[in-house]
């Protein structure tokens, strides 16, 4: 049984990210030394493994 990519974890987390990042930088909304550093960090990587995961293949993450 093959999973639905619509139905992955990874898939919705990296959209959800990508709309923060994308909200964040356009509207330059400040949430705190700490917080905007940790989202330039966090949110592209979770973007990132977003793009690269594959829930079809069960061999790969």
């Amino acid at each position: 049984m093959e999973q639905n990519r619509f139905k992955s974890w990874a898939l919705w987390t990296a959209i959800a990210a990508l709309i923060i990042y994308v909200v964040k930088l356009s509207t330059g909304f400040d949430l705190g030394p700490i917080w905007d550093e940790l989202a330039e960090l966090l949110l592209p990587v979770l973007v990132g493994f977003g793009i690269i995961n594959n829930p079809t293949n069960k061999t790969a993450m």
